[in-house]
């Protein structure tokens, strides 16, 4: 019999059946719409039953097992000390001290087999020394003290510790001592919004020293096999912090597991150990948020060196050890629907820094929520909890609950939607700085506010803002504000949702990213000074547009050149070099402003599909990702004919070469000038000159692009060989020249300005109409033996929507371009140093979504890096004001180029800023979108002969 090897990609096995469903109610857009007008465009104040899905918490809507619905009938709801009470204080003991050594006594007593000998032999013994005393010690030294949740526990315990600090100074100061500066601050890796609100109302200062490095990129493929444990505490900040003038003051150091106000990160136990460590050496007792404890025990059990044999209890109770107390809201991690604990080390630092505080707790506790045995819980609540605690402590459960939770984050990733990974246990959290990349949205604008309420309004889904609006943004000093995210979490309740609710949020959510340029900012109306405003506040949306308003050519374009640059990830240094070129060649007419609609008796510029001055491209290296960042501009006229065109352009080469005359020259420029800047009287087309500018973290560098059809089709063979000769490469172009066909026709040519004359390009662009893939790579095989003429198909193929589209061709819409670059230091071979298909996207793709997918495919097709793939989709958004289904445009051109020195491929993509707005969705394949690419094809646009608005296609 033949075995078969396990499937290391197979999913944990399910952990539970569901035996019980609630139907969901049919809501139109319309209806949300009204109520949320109804209720001040609160999410907290939607009404649940109208909800598709609600990520809103996890906290308190799980649902419960078996096991907890079969003891929470065997509820005891005795005032004085219900058995409900005795389960769940000795469940505490079991989970967080005994380890594998569990005793379990709830399970006797909820069987009803617990008799007077069980009780004195089993429940009421004198434990002491750990979280929850028993027996009398429990009375003399209280420590254990059941709330309603966890917020409760918050308040007793801040409340408390101010009360005792306060009797401490005014002690201090009647006997005529100085009590020198109160120890009020509390040191957390994150505070969770209610524990901060707890603990600011009790007096405290609040220091957040999370581990750096939150929103760095974490690589998809890695999330189940290692992770960062981006949740843990600064160390080194914590011990900075603590050495300081105000480290006298801080009372307490928080360790919040996991991490919920760090997206639900989890915390290492080598970084618990750590703060252990340094509380113990500072005096300072180390508290825990043990919310999600079970779920942090899992990631250290997964993912920390030397823990992956050990059961989550051992874990469990090695993390509690280096504790002096926690509050646990069980609506977590207890699996229940109500309950919370608050707890501390029976004589530990924290009993000894407050001495006698557990008899105030228990006062405050039998004042707010009664008996002490039941602390404002049913009795079957408190049963439901203690069954709860041991079932979220199952491998199994814990398996299940994380992968769901890691699945929903990879399939929003799959879907370009930015998720700050990797995924904690119980939430997906959305990077909204990333989700609103090139966007503009300013914190204040409390666009991820926007967001939650557009999706409410559109899918009936219900997440929350974690960021600029919950954190008080407009109320922090700099130094506070640098330290909030920007995230919406979608909490998921544990054992509740499908598959397919994942898959219709998922679905849901990349629909608003693709319309993300129009999802609403937010203003608050009502409520902006209340502590915890996000749960009562009113606000309202505020539209934003898409469109260009009140922005200058330059201005724009430089906003857009920013975000392109930080997108690739280039330094702020090179990022200053292409604004500053950018502002060189928009000159006066740069800082006009642009106008809503194009003025039809203004120089219509071809070096883009919509007429915009300016054209961008990014090219992006097949093996490594490396990008380079370009732009194109053509100088504008002062009047609309080519004597003042070709007048702007001479001007920008001279200013271009005042300002880089160390990497600029006009020498060989001036060489073939008058080839094709003829008198204004004999110039034809619509180009004069184009400029174009490249720069990477290696450099910079200027190209000059010209019109050989200037006096006629007919003649740019004629005057593309002239040039060459004058350039010293006459043979380079008698061998292109040889292989071209009869309906192959020379349409652009460039120059590089390098002033090294044998590094400078000289660039020829052959346009090829109706040709197909196959004839276009057979003439760069007869150009460069070397040629792989696969690699030609198979990028036309990609571009054109491969066999569901025109696949191979040909091509009857916009020609396709080839380009061929030489340089005299390869003059004695006339092969070029590069060559370059380009493939006009715009003309064969019916909506920039769909040119879109042909390049993913394409990326797919030619193992390109993540690096690529990343810096590729961040481009996109950099430039995008609104959805790619809309319409063409954005996508304009796609190129292949080869280099001749090593065969390094490469890919650019041209990128239209749209200044003047999209081109129409296209109907046919290469038809209504497809105008021809003959600059001199009647249009009368200008005044003079012109192409229609189609891009050029420069590279």
């Amino acid at each position: 019999m033949t075995l078969l090897t396990r499937n290391t990609t197979v999913p944990p096995p399910p952990s539970h059946n569901s035996l019980v469903v609630r139907s969901l109610p049919a809501v139109t857009v319309e209806e949300r719409e009204a109520i949320l007008r109804d209720v001040e465009y609160n999410i907290f104040n939607f009404p649940a039953g109208l909800l598709t899905v609600d990520f809103l918490t996890d906290s308190g809507t799980s649902a419960m097992t078996d096991v907890q619905w079969a003891v929470l009938m065997r509820g005891d709801e005795s005032y004085g000390r219900n058995w409900g009470y005795f389960c769940l204080i000795d469940a505490f003991r079991d989970i967080f001290e005994r380890g594998n050594e569990q005793q379990r006594t709830f399970e006797t007593i909820a069987m009803g087999r617990a008799g007077s000998d069980f009780y004195r032999s089993q429940v009421l013994l004198q434990h002491e020394g750990g979280f929850a005393n028993g027996g009398t010690h429990q009375l003399t030294r209280p420590n254990f003290f059941i709330v309603p949740q966890g917020r409760c526990a918050e308040m007793l315990l801040f409340s408390s510790m101010r009360a005792m600090i306060d009797a401490r100074a005014s002690s201090a100061s009647s006997n005529g001592t100085s009590s020198h500066e109160q120890k009020q601050i509390i040191i957390s890796n994150g505070f969770f919004d209610t524990t901060a609100a707890n603990a600011t109302v009790a007096g405290f200062e609040l220091q957040v020293f999370t581990q750096p490095g939150l929103n760095d990129p974490f690589p998809e493929e890695l999330i189940e096999k290692t992770n960062p444990f981006k949740g843990n505490l600064d160390i080194a900040a914590t011990e900075a912090f603590l050495n300081s003038e105000k480290g006298s003051q801080v009372d307490m150091l928080l360790l919040t597991i996991t991490n919920n106000w760090a997206a639900g990160q989890p915390v290492s136990i080598a970084n618990i150990r750590a703060a252990s460590a340094l509380a113990k050496s500072k005096g300072i007792p180390l508290f825990f948020d043990a919310c999600r404890f079970a779920e942090n025990a899992f990631f250290i059990h997964e993912f920390e060196d030397g823990y992956s044999a050990k059961s989550i209890p051992e874990i469990v109770q090695e993390v509690f050890s280096y504790a002096d107390g926690f509050t646990i809201s069980l609506k977590k991690d207890g699996l229940a629907n109500m309950g919370g604990v608050l707890c501390f080390r029976d004589n530990g630092s924290f009993a000894t820094r407050y001495e006698g505080i557990g008899h105030i707790l228990k006062e405050r506790q039998l004042i707010c929520y009664g008996n002490d045995a039941y602390g404002g819980m049913s009795g079957r609540d408190l049963m439901a909890a203690t069954a709860g605690i041991y079932e979220t402590t199952k491998l199994s459960f814990l398996q299940t609950r994380v992968s769901q939770v890691r699945s929903f984050a990879q399939k929003l990733q799959a879907n370009g939607v930015p998720v700050l990974l990797p995924p904690g246990g119980h939430a997906v959290y959305l990077d909204m700085v990333a989700f609103f990349h090139g966007c503009d949205r300013r914190p204040e604008d409390f666009a991820s506010i926007g967001f939650t309420l557009e999706l409410i309004r559109a899918h009936g889904i219900r997440a929350i803002e974690s960021g600029p609006f919950a954190w008080e943004w407009d109320k922090k000093t700099p130094e506070e504000r640098a330290k909030i995210p920007d995230l919406v979490r979608f909490a998921v309740p544990r054992h509740v949702l499908s598959d397919q609710h994942i898959d219709y949020a998922v679905a849901s959510i990349a629909d608003l990213h693709r319309r993300r340029h129009a999802i609403p900012n937010v203003e608050i109306t009502r409520g902006k000074e209340m502590r915890l405003r996000h749960f009562t506040v009113g606000m309202r949306p505020l539209p934003v547009s898409p469109l260009i308003a009140d922005q200058t050519y330059v201005g724009e374009a430089v906003r857009q050149l920013a975000h392109l640059s930080r997108a690739l990830g280039q330094r702020p240094a090179t990022t200053e070099k292409l604004v500053s070129a950018l502002e060189v060649a928009g000159g006066e007419w740069g800082r006009d402003a642009i106008p809503s609609t194009r003025n039809p008796n203004a120089w219509a510029s071809e070096a883009c599909n919509d007429h915009s001055p300016f054209e961008y491209s990014l090219a992006l290296d097949q093996k490594t990702g490396e990008a380079e960042l370009r732009f194109l501009v053509e100088a504008q006229p002062a009047e609309n004919n080519m004597a003042e065109l070709q007048k702007a352009s001479l001007q920008l080469s001279e200013e271009i070469v005042q300002k880089y005359s160390d990497i600029v020259s006009l020498d060989r420029f001036h060489r073939v000038r008058d080839i094709f800047l003829p008198e204004s009287g004999k110039a034809e087309g619509i180009l004069a000159a184009w400029h174009s500018f490249a720069v990477s973290d290696k450099g910079q560098k200027w190209k000059i692009y010209l019109n050989p059809q200037a006096e006629g089709k007919q003649a740019a063979a004629a005057k593309a060989a002239e040039a060459f000769e004058r350039l010293g490469l006459g043979d380079s172009w008698k061998l292109l020249k040889s292989v071209l066909s009869g309906a192959d026709y020379v349409i652009y040519f460039a120059l590089g300005l390098s002033p090294n004359p044998n590094d400078a390009e000289a660039k020829v662009y052959v346009a090829h109409p109706s040709a197909s893939a196959a004839r276009i790579a057979q003439l760069h095989a007869a150009v460069d033996t070397d040629a792989d003429t696969y690699e030609i198909q198979q990028f036309c193929s990609a571009m054109a929507g491969g066999p569901r589209g025109l696949g191979l061709g040909p091509y009857h819409g916009k020609p396709l371009l080839s380009c061929f670059a030489f340089k005299r230091k390869n003059r004695s071979h006339p092969r070029p140093a590069a060559r370059t298909v380009l493939f006009p996207l715009d003309s064969y793709a019916a909506h920039d979504a769909e040119a879109q997918d042909r390049v993913e495919r394409y990326m797919d097709e030619v193992d390109a890096p993540k690096a690529y793939r990343q810096r590729y989709r961040m481009a996109i958004a950099s430039v995008q004001r609104r959805p790619l289904e809309a319409g063409r445009g954005i996508h304009s051109w796609a190129s292949l180029k080869v280099a001749a020195d090593g065969g390094r491929k490469s890919n650019c993509f041209y990128l239209s800023p749209e200044f003047f707005g999209m081109l129409g969705l296209k109907d046919e394949e290469g038809g209504s979108g497809g105008r021809s690419n003959d600059i001199n094809d009647v249009n009368g646009t200008n005044g003079v002969k012109t192409n229609a608005a189609e891009s050029n296609g420069y590279h």
